[in-house]
């Protein structure tokens, strides 16, 4: 049995413990390649151009900014006051709506509407560029033993827009959703009568003044799909003039 060199096993083990050192304390690694930088990071040119787009929110509420407050007066008290029921972000300013309710008032005191019967009242008025509304009727005391009804409950006004026909009010009105919308076709009244309720009534009134007679319904072929359809944005005057 042979046996290698000596010297010749002796110098290969050198050489394996000098290679070793050299990756330890040996020169540098290679440089990785660089990464690519994150998509949010890459300096690219813009693809938009011109002024920035406003924000959705901005034009949310461009309606109400454009928006000019409504002469409410009372054809009874002559109470009056100027009403601008939006702020400019669109919301509703509840010191508008208590100042509607007190022209609305009758003689036992005001209460304050509900606040989706005022919006309804403004939509309207703005609808047809109307800078007065006029009250006829709003909150009314029930009397002795009468039945509540909707105006006692601060959720029926009686009104006219001068310079509009009582008939194209009445028929905007009717083209709304969960409301009451009455005719008064009296020569003597020429009102519309409006009330909120969950399911939407119309009707004709050829009552007299200090009279009441049997009001006559309207066929509403529409009234499940437009009650239906209803959100809180029906009630914005968002197609005011």
């Amino acid at each position: 049995m042979s046996r290698g060199h000596p010297r010749r096993a002796l110098g290969l083990a050198a050489l394996l413990v000098v290679a070793a050192c050299a990756r330890t304390a040996g020169g540098p690694e290679p440089a990785a390649p660089p990464r690519p930088a994150p998509p949010e990071q890459r300096d690219e040119p813009s693809a938009s151009f011109g002024p920035p787009r406003p924000e959705p929110a901005e034009l949310d509420v461009a309606w109400a900014r454009k928006l000019g407050p409504v002469r409410v007066e009372s054809a009874n008290t002559g109470e009056k006051a100027d009403v601008r029921l939006y702020a400019p972000d669109g919301s509703v300013d509840p010191l508008a709506v208590e100042a509607f309710s007190r022209v609305a008032a009758d003689s036992s005191g005001p209460l304050v509407l509900s606040q989706r019967l005022v919006q309804l009242s403004v939509k309207a008025a703005h609808h047809f560029g109307a800078a007065t509304l006029v009250i006829i009727s709003g909150y009314r005391k029930p009397r002795g033993r009468q039945a509540g009804d909707h105006h006692s409950r601060g959720e029926a006004v009686d009104f006219r827009l001068p310079g509009v026909d009582y008939r194209q009010l009445a028929a905007y009105l009717r083209s709304l959703p969960r409301a009451g919308v009455g005719v008064y076709t009296d020569p003597r009244t020429h009102y519309v009568h409006l009330d909120v309720r969950d399911r939407s009534f119309h009707w004709l009134d050829a009552s007299p003044p200090g009279v009441t007679w049997r009001e006559a319904p309207l066929a509403d072929a529409r009234q499940a799909i437009r009650d239906t359809a209803y959100t809180t944005e029906s009630d914005l005057p968002l197609d005011a003039r």
